[in-house]
């Protein structure tokens, strides 16, 4: 009976369902959690361009401080990191999909009503993240798109990228009656510049969640729904493949896929990332039609093909000792991923809004590429030191309780051999 639980001499209920349980430390993959961890700092090194507010401003062309080499790492964080730290880290979640799936199917227990109640706790964060901290969230994305992916999870390798299409085609309809909202939106950067100065980096909490509520319901949401949900859906697809296909778990017996993966989609997502599109479309605009558009479509899908390279590539370096070792040492931030992605909207809020130090508009690109790339080493000696400790960060503990039920405590402490 699916819901059952055991008691402990004090009467405390300590699991609800013996059978879908979390997986153990001991028994994580190095590369789930490092690959992780390295998504957690492209991801904060993009989000400082909106929490910083120069993301408005440059698109407005306003003067912004930019700082020593701004315009350099401005310019390689726009090519290499936006759009693909996100993607790596939807690409991870649709393999714990199916992880979860398969460990459901070994027990014997259904999946669906336990994936709703972990999808349903990760939306509820994702409204919490939005309206109390920072309402450019991806926890809502997830779980909206992990909705959209569940019916498909049990198709064969084969066959489950062929619901890429179908989902994009939903997508597209989810996304129609928002698209004359957002290129509205889109005209006027300088104003919402402006509106970011007045209530993000002068006003106080308060005002700042009026304005945050506001701007979630009339901007943040249609760019998510415009955006963010045609741009990460391929990849919760593709993480599922990923992981049906055995390249996580078992990486030997698929070399010579992963390289081949690597050397072509990191080959050309860089390409296609390196050139801007305005670049493109003057070079091309003499040549035949059929030409042109066969051209743009390839420049167009070989963008995110750069974070399947990513994801190639860390895979190949991992089973090297001296880049495994290192690379491990971001694997305890991978474990806290949900906790420390919202720490990174604590500190920064507190950073850059009024009721903190209110640097709204003043701090340089480069300080804030750089300052970012501080805290984010500062989060993964964090992350060591906590789970030397403790099993499991405070966001995981909530999210999992809502997820399994009463778990144990998180005081409680791991053995050695689980933390290395």
């Amino acid at each position: 009976m699916e819901g059952r639980g055991r008691r402990n001499p004090g009467g405390v209920l300590t699991l609800i369902d013996q059978n879908l349980q979390p997986v153990a430390p001991g028994a994580r993959l190095l590369a789930l959690d490092v690959l992780r961890g390295l998504a957690l700092l492209g991801v904060l090194l993009v989000n400082l361009d909106e929490f910083s507010g120069a993301s408005w401003a440059l698109q407005a062309k306003l003067l912004y401080p930019m700082g020593w080499g701004g315009e350099v790492l401005s310019f390689l964080r726009h090519t290499f990191l936006e759009g693909k730290a996100a993607a790596l880290l939807g690409l991870l979640f649709g393999v714990g999909l199916a992880i979860q799936l398969e460990s459901a199917d070994r027990s014997g227990r259904a999946y669906t009503a336990f994936a709703l109640r972990r999808v349903g706790a990760l939306a509820l964060f994702g409204l919490a993240h939005s309206f109390l901290l920072w309402n450019v969230d991806i926890l809502l994305d997830y779980a909206l798109i992990s909705l959209m992916v569940l019916p498909f999870l049990r198709l064969r390798p084969g066959r489950i990228l062929w619901s890429i299409p179908l989902l994009l085609l939903v997508s597209l309809l989810i996304a129609l009656p928002f698209l004359p909202l957002l290129g509205r939106l889109e005209q006027d950067p300088a104003g919402f510049y402006r509106m970011g100065l007045q209530h993000y980096g002068a006003g106080s909490w308060f005002e700042a969640l009026e304005f945050r509520s506001w701007e979630m319901l009339h901007v943040i949401g249609p760019m998510r729904l415009t955006n963010r949900l045609p741009a990460l859906l391929p990849f919760f697809i593709l993480g599922v493949y990923f992981w049906k296909k055995g390249f996580l778990a078992q990486p030997e017996k698929h070399l010579r896929a992963l390289r081949l993966l690597f050397y072509s989609c990191f080959l050309l997502g860089f390409l296609a990332n390196l050139v801007p599109q305005e670049a493109l479309h003057a070079a091309v605009a003499g040549i035949p039609r059929p030409f042109r558009v066969l051209i743009k479509l390839t420049a167009f899908f070989a963008r995110p093909a750069l974070t399947v390279g990513y994801a190639a590539g860390i895979l190949l370096l991992l089973r090297r000792p001296w880049w495994r070792a290192r690379l491990g040492l971001l694997a305890p931030l991978g474990r806290m991923a949900l906790t420390q992605y919202l720490l990174q909207s604590v500190v920064c809020t507190l950073v850059f809004n009024g009721y903190g130090l209110g640097l709204y508009g003043q701090v340089s690109v480069s300080a804030c590429i750089l300052g970012g790339t501080a805290f984010f080493a500062l989060q993964a000696w964090s992350s060591h030191a906590w789970l030397a400790r403790f099993p499991m960060g405070p966001a995981e503990w909530l999210w999992r309780r809502m997820t399994y039920g009463a778990l144990p405590s998180v005081s409680a402490p791991l053995a050695s051999k689980e933390i290395a």
